[in-house]
C-alpha cells in the first residue's frame, strides 16, 4: 500500500465507521421504541382485562344476594313482551315462517343506603323456523306441537353498577387487584415485577397500593379507568408501574440485541485492527526510509573517503612517498572495516530475527572483559576531552557468557553514551552483585530521551529524532541487537533517562 494513501484511507474508514455506528444506534433506538410501544399495548390490554374482571367480581358479589330473579322470570315465560313473526316464500308449493319472542326483565338492585344501585337487564329469547305447504293445511303433528310449545329460551344477562358514594375499600381490595393483574399479565406473556395503585377522580393516591408502587412512584405509570359512575365519568383509576421493564424487554429480546451488539463489536474490532495494521505499515515504511537514508549516509562517507584515498594513491607524487602511501592505505583499510561492521550489524540482526544465531558460552572473567573494552573506548572518549569512570564493586564476576557478542553489546552502549553526549562526554561504567545477578550499569550525562521513548528504543530501526536525522550516525539496529543478546543470555536490560540530563542502561545477567 502506498504510504501517502494511508491517511486518506484511514479518514474514509473512520467516516464509514461513524456513519455505521450512528445508524446502528438509531436502529437500536427505533427497535427499543417499538418494543416499548408493544409493551405499552400489552399493558393497556392487561389493564382493560383487569378492570373488566374486577367489575364482574363486584357485580357477582351483589347478584349472589338476588338468586331468585331467574326463577321468577322462568315462571312468567308464557308472557312474552315481544313477538315477531316473519313469512318468507320458499318455493312454488312451500313457504317458510320464522318466529321469535323475548322476555325482557329490567331490575334495579340497591347496593347502599346512599342511593347506589346495580342496574340489571335480563333477556330471554325463543326462536323457531317452520316449513309448511302453500294452500294446504298441514296436520299439526305431535313433534311440531312440541316444538311450538317447548318454550326453550336462550339467556343473556346485562348488568351495570351505578355507584358513586360507596367507599373504594368496600368495592375492591389489594388481594383481588394483585391476583387479577397477575393473571392478566401471565395471559399477555409479561413476566416482571409490578406495582399497582388506585387513584381517585382528583388524581390522589388511595390506600390501595403495594410497596413496589410506592418505591417507584417516579417511574412511568400505565393508567386505566377502574370504576365509573352512571354518567360514565371516571371515579377511580388503576395505575401500574414496572421497575424492571427495561431489563425485561432486554431479556425477552436478548438474542436480537446480542446479535446487534456482537456485529457492532466485530466491526469495531476489524476497524481497530485495520487502522492499527495500517499505522504499523506506515511506521515500518517510515522506519525503512529512515534506515535507508542512514545506511546511505553511513556507506556514502567511507566510500567517498576510499575514493579520495584511491585517487591520491594514483598520484605519482604520493605513490612515491612511503609515509603517505601507508597513511592512505591505512585509511582505506579503516573505512573498509567500518563498512564491513555496518554489513555485519544488519546480518547479525537478520540471524537474530530468524533465531539462527547461537551463543558460544564459556566461563569468563567479566570484570577483565569490561576493563579491556573500557580501555579501547577510553581513547575515543579522551579524544573528545571526556572521561570514562570505572566503578567495579562486584565481588563475583565469573560468568558463562559469549565474549564476542557481550563485548559488542557493551561497546554499543558505550558508543551510544559517547555519541549522545554533545559536550565533553562523562561516562561511568559500574558493576555490582545483586542477589544471583551480575549487574552492569552504563551512565552518561548526555541529551537523554523522552519518557515515552524508553521502551521504543529497543525496537529495530528506531531512532529518536534529534532535529537532524544524520547528526548522530547509526541505523537504529544497535539497541535492538543489545536487547536480543542480553535476552539470549537469559538476562534483562532496562533504561532510566531524563531529557537533557542523561541516561543509565542497566544489564542484569544471571550468575548461574
Amino acid at each position: 500500500m502506498n504510504n501517502k494513501f494511508i491517511p486518506i484511507i484511514s479518514v474514509l474508514m473512520t467516516i464509514s465507521l461513524v456513519v455505521f455506528v450512528i445508524f446502528q444506534f438509531y436502529w437500536l433506538k427505533e427497535y427499543y421504541t417499538s418494543l416499548e410501544q408493544e409493551f405499552s399495548g400489552k399493558v393497556q390490554k392487561v389493564l382493560a382485562g383487569t378492570t373488566q374482571d374486577i367489575s364482574e367480581i363486584e357485580i357477582n358479589k351483589y347478584l349472589d344476594e338476588y338468586k331468585d330473579l331467574q326463577s321468577s322470570i322462568i315462571e312468567n315465560k308464557d308472557k312474552p313482551t315481544l313477538n315477531i313473526i316473519k313469512e318468507v316464500g320458499d318455493s312454488a308449493d312451500r313457504r317458510l315462517i320464522s318466529f321469535s319472542r323475548s322476555i325482557i326483565q329490567p331490575q334495579k338492585i340497591p347496593v347502599s343506603p346512599m342511593g347506589d344501585s346495580l342496574e340489571r337487564v335480563r333477556v330471554y329469547n325463543d326462536e323457531g323456523i317452520f316449513r309448511i305447504k302453500k294452500n294446504n293445511v298441514e296436520p299439526l303433528t305431535t313433534q311440531i306441537s312440541q316444538e311450538i310449545n317447548n318454550n326453550t329460551f336462550t339467556f343473556r344477562d346485562f348488568a351495570k353498577l351505578n355507584v358513586k358514594n360507596l367507599p373504594l375499600e368496600k368495592r375492591v381490595n389489594d388481594k383481588i387487584i394483585d391476583s387479577v393483574v397477575k393473571k392478566q399479565l401471565r395471559l399477555s406473556g409479561i413476566e416482571t415485577a409490578f406495582g399497582y395503585g388506585v387513584y381517585d377522580k382528583d388524581n390522589r393516591i388511595t390506600d390501595i397500593r403495594n410497596k413496589i408502587f410506592l418505591d417507584n412512584g417516579g417511574g412511568k405509570h400505565y393508567t386505566y379507568p377502574l370504576f365509573k359512575d352512571k354518567k360514565n365519568e371516571t371515579l377511580y383509576s388503576l395505575s401500574l408501574v414496572f421497575p424492571n421493564k427495561n431489563y425485561s424487554l432486554i431479556r425477552n429480546n436478548l438474542p436480537m440485541l446480542l446479535g446487534t451488539f456482537l456485529s457492532l463489536l466485530t466491526i469495531l474490532i476489524i476497524y481497530i485492527v485495520s487502522i492499527n495494521y495500517m499505522m504499523k505499515q506506515k511506521k515500518i515504511a517510515d522506519i525503512k526510509t529512515d534506515f535507508l537514508n542512514n545506511m546511505s549516509h553511513e556507506f556514502k562517507t567511507p566510500l567517498a573517503t576510499i575514493s579520495v584515498a584511491t585517487d591520491s594513491l594514483a598520484n605519482d607524487k604520493i605513490a612515491t612517498d612511503p609515509v603517505k602511501v601507508k597513511y592512505y592505505s591505512g585509511l582505506i583499510k579503516q573505512e573498509n572495516i567500518r563498512m564491513k561492521k555496518q554489513v555485519e550489524n544488519v546480518l547479525n540482526m537478520t540471524k537474530l530475527e530468524r533465531n539462527e544465531m547461537n551463543l558460544f558460552l564459556r566461563e569468563t572473567n567479566v570484570r577483565e572483559l569490561i576493563k579491556n573494552i573500557a580501555n579501547s573506548v577510553r581513547l575515543i572518549i579522551n579524544d573528545r576531552n571526556g572521561i570514562l569512570i570505572e566503578d567495579f564493586q562486584a565481588e563475583k564476576y565469573m560468568l558463562k557468557v559469549d565474549e564476542f557478542h557481550l563485548s559488542n553489546t557493551l561497546i554499543n552502549l558505550l558508543d551510544n553514551a559517547n555519541k549522545y553526549s554533545p559536550e565533553a562526554p562523562e561516562i561511568k561504567i559500574a558493576t555490582r552483585n545483586e542477589g544471583n545477578c551480575y549487574v552492569i550499569a552504563i551512565s552518561d550525562k548526555g541529551i537523554g530521551m523522552e519518557p515515552q521513548n524508553k521502551h521504543k528504543i529497543f525496537e529495530k530501526f528506531f531512532r529518536e529524532e534529534t532535529g537532524n536525522i544524520h547528526n548522530v550516525k547509526g541505523q537504529g539496529l544497535g539497541l535492538s541487537y543489545v536487547k536480543k543478546i542480553i535476552e539470549m543470555h537469559h538476562g534483562q536490560i532496562s533504561v532510566e533517562s531524563q531529557k537533557g540530563k542523561g541516561s543509565t542502561f542497566t544489564i542484569k545477567l544471571p550468575m548461574k
